[in-house]
């Protein structure tokens, strides 16, 4: 009878421990499980925000600046009456994104090769603060390549995208996060978090998108 009575304390206590483990993880606030989803999906949000108001920028630079067209050409230039200046700003804002692109590309992915064993060193942290800054120096010299009325397009190249390239920028950001999310998740729930993760930055570019283009129908066109 004592090992019969010892047998069922031992089933009642375990049922109890898995009872509550249960239950602190269900039934704990789902705000203290937070943690990098709203910096990927703020930071995807703004950035296809901008990258809905760059387009019209750098058409408006390369008509502006690098072709020297006047303002009543370059306000209308998606007019059929403009085709002829509308292909040669064409021409121009294609060689610009053709070397953009490069510039914008290679420093992160040789950095990528290095951040994955740096930041399980170092930690996640680092790497993330450094593609945000790379992202926020970026943004801020996009302005002011926007007040520098004089500035060519190529040198949003050499004053914004090469500097924040050489951050990590978005290399950076989507590492630390998928990698940080990996660490502090379990086996049962890293493929839910990971998911939750995705639809963040999913969900933040259509939304994104939208919010950029009515900016740049309201503000830009004004």
């Amino acid at each position: 009878m004592d090992s019969t009575t010892e047998d069922v304390r031992v089933r009642t206590e375990l049922s109890n421990s898995r009872w509550a483990k249960i239950k602190k993880n269900c039934m704990s606030p789902w705000y203290k499980k937070v943690s990098v989803e709203p910096t990927m999906f703020l930071y995807m949000f703004a950035f296809m925000i901008t990258s809905v108001v760059e387009q019209d920028f750098f058409v408006q630079k390369a008509c502006r600046v690098n072709n020297n067209f006047t303002d009543e050409i370059c306000s209308n230039i998606q007019s059929d009456e403009n085709a002829i200046y509308k292909k040669q700003v064409q021409i121009t804002t294609a060689k610009f994104h053709q070397i953009e692109a490069i510039s914008a590309h290679v420093f992160p992915i040789v950095l990528a090769l290095f951040i994955g064993s740096f930041s399980d060193r170092r930690g996640r942290k680092f790497p993330l603060l450094m593609g945000l800054t790379g992202k926020l120096i970026y943004s801020v010299m996009i302005v002011v390549n926007a007040r520098m009325k004089t500035w060519p397009l190529e040198y949003v190249i050499y004053t914004a995208t090469l500097p924040s390239a050489l951050t990590g920028a978005d290399v950076a950001i989507f590492a630390s996060c998928f990698a940080y999310i990996s660490d502090i998740s379990t086996l049962k729930n890293r493929t839910l978090r990971v998911t939750i993760l995705d639809v963040c930055y999913l969900t933040a570019m259509p939304t994104g998108v939208a919010l950029g283009e009515i900016l740049v129908k309201s503000v830009c066109r004004v």
